[in-house]
């Protein structure tokens, strides 16, 4: 999730209502592993003493068979050998594991200390920020390529020289960034213009909401959180329940699968949005972003399936509920990166044009015609010296009855019409009555 917000919109506060139960269970995890490895200090000590006193046990085994040449002996030295191996053995399985720590959210990391923390603690993690404009400048958004591949479920295969190689199977990546957005301009031009390409951007389910500033007023009235207790409630009894089966010794996480009514839904929100990228349709240039909402519903779906506990399959009601959601946050996509059409530079030079003769008809009151020699004086830079840009940008307004240019006698006059500059009203007589009655 991206979400585009200026200071003073409210994120903080948002950010740490959906957040705090989850850091309230990291808190409560991370005491209980101070315990735990206070009570495993003495146990790891003294394991370490008796692993090298089996050590030293068979080294000197070792050189006694070396050195002797009685076989009686070497048969002795053989069977101990044997016992101090299974003994070995034995005592190994008998090393406490490293303790994994329980850490879920993320804020100010990079994708390599990600991989490694889903690799070596929990295989579930959120890069979450509420000010995300450290991140786009530091070195959390470095690797695109590698936030994809968990994005996708991909087993993730890291190649390092210093220190041991790894790969991260079965890992979930959260990804939610709440960010001004200024910085998010400054980063897509710049080094993360490769952002929108690589499909990071189109894989985010991408806001940016109008702001309320002006309109938040406060009263005496006491507030419901009946909704946001019950929400937290839900969360902590999901962390509780999962860490459970981890320690218990999960090996698979449990598939869902849409019912067959939920799945026909599925099948034809696909399609719509399939139609909908051919040349012309209302996505055609956001396929990006297009190609991917259908697998943002299907997960979100999953998710209000889950969380709402129900059993069996996905029904068609949180399909539909997904739907309406994932269709909002299209046209959101749509709004923030259709590709706007190229404005025609005759088009372009004719606004500015009339911002010049807007300017001049405040220093020139009671004036409703000026020479045409004379609007270079005050034209824009690019059409002072540019003749023919100047006279397509006098056309285009002219087209839009904005002015007419006239001939009295040598001289080359551009009348002004009074319901587009402040003129004097009695040039409406040098305007065609047809198209004078129309404005």
């Amino acid at each position: 999730m991206l979400l585009v917000a200026d200071s003073g919109e409210g994120k903080t506060p948002v950010d740490h209502y959906f957040t705090q139960p989850i850091s309230d269970f990291e808190e409560n995890e991370a005491r209980k592993l101070e315990d735990e490895l206070a009570q495993q200090k003495t146990h790891r000590s003294i394991w370490a003493i008796e692993h090298k006193a089996i050590e030293r046990a068979i080294t000197q085994n070792r050189k006694k068979n070396l050195s002797s040449d009685d076989p009686e002996q070497l048969d002795l030295l053989n069977a101990e050998f044997e016992n101090l191996k299974q003994k070995l053995e034995g005592h190994l399985l008998k090393e406490l594991p490293a303790q994994r720590k329980y850490k879920l959210i993320f804020s100010n990391t990079t994708p390599a200390k990600i991989a490694l923390d889903l690799h070596e603690n929990w295989l579930s993690a959120g890069l979450i920020s509420d000010e995300a404009g450290s991140l786009f400048r530091g070195r959390a958004m470095n690797d695109l390529g590698m936030l994809n591949q968990l994005w996708d479920g991909s087993t993730l295969s890291v190649d390092r020289v210093s220190s041991p190689s790894f790969n991260v199977k079965d890992a979930r990546l959260t990804i939610s960034l709440m960010v001004q957005g200024k910085i998010l301009d400054d980063y897509v031009k710049g080094r993360g213009k490769n952002a929108r390409d690589i499909g990071f951007i189109a894989r985010c389910l991408v806001a940016f909401p109008s702001t309320t500033k002006g309109s938040r007023f406060l009263n005496d009235q006491p507030q419901s959180w009946i909704h946001l207790t019950k929400f937290q409630q839900r969360i902590t009894e999901i962390l509780t329940q999962d860490k459970l089966d981890v320690d218990q010794g999960r090996q698979t996480r449990p598939i869902l699968e849409f019912s067959q009514e939920a799945k026909n839904g599925w099948l034809k929100f696909r399609n719509n949005i399939e139609l909908e990228l051919n040349t012309g349709r209302y996505l055609s240039d956001v396929d990006d972003g297009a190609s991917k909402i259908s697998t943002n519903l299907v997960r979100m779906a999953a998710l209000f399936h889950f969380f709402e506990g129900r059993q069996g399959d996905i029904a068609y009601t949180n399909l539909y509920e997904a739907g309406v959601i994932c269709s909002w946050y299209m046209h959101e996509f749509k709004r923030l990166f259709t590709k706007n059409p190229a404005i025609p530079i005759e088009v372009s030079d004719a606004a500015e044009l009339e911002q010049c003769l807007l300017r001049w008809c405040q220093n020139h009151s009671g004036m409703y015609a000026i020479e045409k020699r004379k609007i270079a004086q005050y034209a824009p830079s690019q059409l002072r010296k540019n003749g023919l840009r100047r006279d397509d940008a006098l056309n285009t307004l002219s087209y839009q009855n904005k002015i007419r240019m006239i001939l009295e006698g040598k001289t080359h006059w551009v009348l002004l019409n009074p319901n587009f500059f402040p003129v004097p009203s009695n040039v409406k007589s040098s305007f065609p009555q047809e198209t004078t009655a129309l404005l």
